[in-house]
């Protein structure tokens, strides 16, 4: 007798990627596009250097200075005095708890990146496009 047996399960479908590569470290980072990449690279970059002491979800004082200077050195404490230091560290810490959580930190890199647009927006190299 021919045809489909009752009995027997049906197939899954075959998973589909989750697309966080964070999330879901299963899906290769190299597989997702760049802006997913640089989604990525910010989080687990809080994460590398988070927790070091303390609390493990946000940055002390002392673990964002060394973030600064290992990741973004632009900002970093070599490029700022102490008094500028404590200025940043109290203008991202809102909830004025002495450390950085993600949503602080997020907050920090989405001013640098308009910072980033304005400066390449409004500079010398902008041209006409070609037609």
């Amino acid at each position: 007798m021919g045809g489909v047996d009752k009995h027997s399960p049906s197939p899954s479908p075959p998973p589909r990627a989750h697309p966080d590569p964070v999330l879901c470290p299963r899906r290769s980072l190299a597989m997702a596009c760049p802006l997913e990449q640089a989604l990525a690279v910010m989080v687990t970059t809080f994460h590398k250097y988070s927790g070091k002491e303390g609390d493990k979800y946000k940055l002390s004082k002392a673990e964002l200075k060394e973030l600064l200077n290992k990741e973004l050195p632009v900002f970093g404490t070599k490029q700022m005095d102490e008094v500028e230091f404590r200025r940043l560290m109290n203008d991202l810490d809102h909830d004025k708890d002495s450390e950085v959580d993600f949503k602080e930190y997020a907050c920090f890199l989405a001013c640098i990146t308009m910072g980033f647009n304005e400066f390449f927006k409004d500079g010398p190299s902008k041209q006409p496009r070609k037609k």
